[in-house]
């Protein structure tokens, strides 16, 4: 076999067609996917032929075909082009027309229909196709094929649909043969091997050298840099933390049962041809659900994550339309630019290529944005999708099955922007889930995705209720749902002692458009339901409010709460709650309830971190076996070891109220000799102790 195993070096002998109109690319920039044409797994290449043949074409036009059975399939042409043709470079949408037609490489195919131009063109635009054939000795089942894609070249398949449509375009060009359920090479696929270049395993994995090119990016990106504002580091740290709800089009009804989810990129890019113009939000929803299977309720969620993107607008009632550089923004070959665009929108974007110099994880990026950039809300899912439109632009690959590096074109590509500085952030850990007295992640995640799908629905509005009542029980008061003619939506109380305990209505208002109107906000009717129920305080919790309502709010002393500075709240007091006390401080300040909110749960990070950073000295202390110190450390040391980890520094005071916490017989963390502390038990220990108490104090189904 000659087959030769290369890094990232352009090759020189794959088949002659191939060669000279559509080189190998490097494995990064290869594609994941390889489509499938609906009509049988071993004529793809009969199927193929008859659909080039039909194009150019509108993507709204019909396509049909006939299987070898004489069978005719009919889609539409943006359906089979764009999630089933593009990514293998056999067409390309031409912008000017908007319509589909051959790249260089079909044109000339078409014309000479040769199996292994084609095989080996396809080798050259997706991961794992040569490659495959060449793990294909004497007998091989697509299982094992499947375990070699994943342990030997890092590719993240959790099913044997990308190896069957592999095989399946091999066995329609004669390269395999299909054998029951063993995959046998044919002389023709041995040949094809002789002409290939293959990526080595350790480059697919990303763990080997690599010739690095020298990277420039596009004059269309410089030129939109160039003309976007710059942002400074209070923009930066202002950006929004949740990217919300982008639909993938995987329960469609129009697409093929083989067929995988679409890119976030491609994700955004068909929702914005979906919306074509000005169009009614009853149109925009039936093209969304017969064209990507999105049900009602989840439509809402993404119409306000495309209002919030600042990709749509709603440009009269109920009538929304593209903005007018979304088509630009969101154009097939303008990633890059998309990217820019949501860089300056959502916090942790472009920062993530600061991160990947050496490959990293999922789980270890959520960790480095809550401590090193002070974005509270991350979680595993807002980066995986943030990662994903990085990818799409060439940005950052995957180097295995769980890690991501930035690429080349990334690098030069951050230092096109401006990114934002690390800041000194608390140290979150992830929730550890419990059945009982702690309240656990996936009741967070439930809570807030709730918030965030009735808020937004504008027709769910006793849901909505229902999940704000679930969110005050989360910070800790009685919530009850009540709703209904003459009542408060919620009323939570307070329940403390006697003379300090207060209460509170919450009046829930869902908005469809992102938007609550001032006529839905009565101040009037507020008024009578405080009366009514003898509370304290009125908060009005909605996606965003009416300058006006604003206003009005704080001549009325009512808290207008945005549904994502509740969701904000929330997953801060998950990891560092602050007392009901504190709480009703800063319910009493309707005209600056976020610079209060923030002041007090910062206060309640600090202490957190400063608890766990004293502790985690006296573990190193103690595991340094100094047999002069024993293991002891004097507060003023402490004090002197925390300087550089706090800014401002914890005062003297602030650090012996932690030592005389984690010394106290309850937590038993450390031992006290003369104004000396030693560690007295395994950090894990004092976890599991502090944990127990916390489920002694209650049930997590309160809040259920």
């Amino acid at each position: 076999m000659r087959s030769k195993l290369h890094a990232n070096e352009t090759p020189s002998g794959s088949a002659e067609l191939l060669a000279k109109t559509f080189p190998v690319k490097v494995w990064r920039e290869r594609a994941n996917t390889v489509g499938y044409i609906s009509g049988g797994t071993e004529s793809q290449e009969f199927m193929l032929r008859q659909i080039l043949s039909q194009l150019p074409r509108d993507g709204g036009e019909k396509l049909s075909w006939k299987t070898p059975e004489g069978k005719e399939v009919t889609a539409s042409c943006e359906d089979v082009c764009r999630r089933q043709l593009s990514t293998a470079g056999f067409v390309v949408r031409d912008p000017k027309q908007n319509r589909w037609v051959l790249t260089d490489f079909s044109k000339e195919w078409l014309g000479k229909c040769d199996a292994e131009a084609l095989a080996a063109h396809l080798h050259g635009s997706v991961k794992f196709f040569g490659e495959l054939l060449l793990h294909v000795e004497g007998r091989t089942s697509q299982s094992d094929l499947l375990a070699v894609a994943n342990n030997v070249y890092g590719l993240p398949w959790n099913s044997l649909d990308q190896i069957r449509r592999r095989t399946g375009w091999l066995r329609s060009l004669g390269m395999i043969e299909l054998w029951n359920t063993q995959v046998v090479r044919t002389d023709a696929g041995t040949a094809l091997l002789e002409k290939l270049d293959l990526c080595s395993p350790d480059t697919a994995r990303g763990e080997s050298g690599s010739i690095e090119r020298e990277v420039e990016i596009s004059g269309d990106l410089i030129q939109y840099l160039s003309d976007s504002p710059k942002l400074d580091q209070e923009a930066l740290r202002s950006r929004r933390p949740l990217i919300g709800y982008i639909p993938r089009g995987t329960k469609s009804v129009a697409r093929e049962g083989e067929d995988s989810s679409l890119t976030p990129s491609a994700a955004v890019r068909n929702l914005i041809a979906l919306l074509d113009g000005p169009t009614p939000a009853d149109s925009f929803r039936n093209s969304c659900a017969e064209n990507l299977g999105i049900t009602n309720s989840s439509f809402q969620s993404t119409l306000h994550a495309l209002k919030h993107m600042g990709l749509i607008e709603q440009v009269s009632f109920n009538v929304f339309a593209p903005t007018s550089d979304a088509e630009m923004i969101t154009g097939v070959g303008n990633e890059q630019i998309l990217v820019a665009f949501l860089h300056t929108r959502y916090m942790f974007f472009g920062e993530i290529l600061m991160l990947l110099d050496s490959p990293s994880t999922t789980s270890a990026l959520t960790v480095a944005a809550k401590e090193r950039f002070g974005y509270s809300q991350a979680s595993n899912a807002e980066i995986r999708l943030r990662l994903g439109f990085l990818q799409d632009a060439g940005l950052v690959e995957r180097v295995d099955w769980q890690r991501f590096r930035t690429t080349p074109t990334g690098k030069v590509f951050a230092d096109s922007l401006t990114l934002q500085n690390e800041v000194a952030g608390p140290l979150e850990a992830e929730l550890q889930g419990s059945s009982e007295g702690v309240p656990s992640q996936s009741l967070l995640g439930e809570i807030v995705e709730e918030l965030q799908r009735f808020g937004n629905a504008g027709t769910e509005s006793e849901e909505f209720e229902k999940s704000v009542a679930k969110a005050f029980r989360f910070l800790g008061f009685h919530a009850e749902h009540l709703g209904g003619s003459g009542r408060t939506d919620v009323l939570a109380v307070a329940q403390l002692a006697p003379g300090d305990t207060y209460r509170v209505i919450v009046d829930a208002k869902s908005s469809g458009n992102g938007v609550v109107p001032e006529v839905r906000v009565a101040f009037d009717a507020l008024r009578e339901h405080k009366q009514k129920h003898k509370a304290d305080y009125v908060v009005v919790v909605g996606p965003d409010f009416a300058t006006r309502s604003k206003n009005w709010a704080i001549e009325n002393r009512v808290i207008m709460m945005q549904i994502e500075d509740l969701v904000s709240t929330l997953a801060r007091h998950a990891v560092s709650p602050i007392p009901l006390s504190d709480m009703r401080d800063i319910l009493s300040r309707p005209d600056a309830l976020k610079d209060e909110m923030a002041d007090r749960y910062s206060t309640a990070e600090r202490q957190t971190l400063l608890v766990s950073k004293v502790l985690d000295l006296a573990f190193q202390e103690a595991v340094d076996d100094d047999p002069i110190a024993s293991g002891y450390i004097s507060v003023e040391n402490i004090i002197y070891a925390l300087r550089k980890e706090f800014s401002p520094r914890p005062s003297a005071d602030a650090v012996r109220e932690c030592l005389e916490f984690l010394s106290n017989p309850l937590v038993a963390a450390l031992e006290e000799d003369k104004g000396r502390y030693k560690l007295a038990d395994s950090p894990q220990n004092v976890s599991f102790r502090l944990r127990g108490i916390g489920k002694s104090m209650g049930s997590v189904s309160r809040l259920d």
